[in-house]
């Protein structure tokens, strides 16, 4: 394993808290108004560290359109991953909106980048969608109905996670992890404030619920995507997707351990497809 894997591991366990940590919250709060909060917090103190560390370089010029389109990008993923979530499920949601990420990666470099993918990467990817696909099942509702805006919304969530992953690679080139992930979080919550601004956000203000939002800001975004960008400079944009995987093994594991929920013999079979797949991924 060297250092990147390591680093978009890290950033993948991070963001395997924000279900657990969400659950904490008062339900009559919206998702998408502690996304907003999540983002815009994360971005600030990565802007501001970035501030701190002198990681500006204000001879380099900026490319406007990766920087916008990740802001933007930012932004979507929140957006089309709640609200696909909420209207196909949580089981089909996750599992089509982080399942396809890989899948959107490798394709995508494949047509753009013009890189062809290795087989352990192939092997890695297949063996990690199979096992989020059993750690799913177990969340299934025979009596739902196949609701298709939610499911392409979901996509979407899967698409402009990878088209995120893209600009950032290419800011990367050019710019240091901290300025980069600084602007594109800060730029990113800030046209997520809306979703504050109109929604009831007094329920927050408890000490569980400031708790809650610190640690989505501090953790689960800056310290995860600093993490992350740290590892893409590293790795292929391929590869970040299915380590990424190691976010619904965390989740899972997360759920069993601390939400005391029981695990059912797909979800085991499901976390131990992941691991396999991400011990086969970053093996030298």
């Amino acid at each position: 394993m060297n250092k990147g894997h390591l680093f978009v591991i890290l950033a993948a366990m991070l963001w395997g808290t924000t279900g657990t940590s969400q659950g904490l919250v008062p339900s009559d709060v919206p998702s998408s108004v502690i996304g907003a909060f999540r983002i815009f917090i994360g971005g600030l103190i990565l802007f501001l560290y970035a501030l701190l560390k002198k990681d500006f370089d204000l001879s380099k010029k900026w490319d406007l359109k990766h920087l916008f389109s990740g802001m933007i990008m930012i932004a979507l993923y929140q957006l089309t991953f709640f609200y696909g979530v909420r209207m196909a499920g949580v089981a089909v949601g996750t599992m089509v909106g982080i399942g396809s990420s890989p899948i959107f990666a490798g394709t995508l470099s494949w047509i753009f980048l013009k890189q062809k993918q290795t087989k352990r990467w192939i092997v890695s990817t297949m063996l990690g969608i199979v096992g989020l696909i059993f750690i799913s099942i177990p969340m299934f509702d025979i009596n739902a109905s196949f609701n298709l805006v939610g499911i392409l919304l979901c996509l979407g969530a899967g698409l402009t996670y990878t088209l995120y992953t893209f600009s950032t690679k290419e800011l990367l080139k050019e710019h240091s992890a901290n300025s980069v992930v600084g602007l594109l979080f800060l730029g990113g919550g800030i046209l997520l404030t809306p979703f504050i601004l109109i929604n009831d956000i007094s329920p927050l203000f408890t000490f569980i619920g400031i708790a809650v939002i610190l640690h989505l800001g501090l953790f689960a975004t800056a310290l995860s995507y600093f993490f992350f960008a740290n590892g893409l400079k590293l790795i292929r944009v391929s590869e970040t997707a299915t380590l990424s995987l190691a976010e619904p093994l965390t989740a899972t594991f997360l759920g069993i351990t601390v939400l005391k929920e029981s695990p059912t013999l797909l979800s085991i079979i499901g976390m131990l497809f992941i691991f396999i797949s991400l011990v086969i991924l970053v093996r030298e």
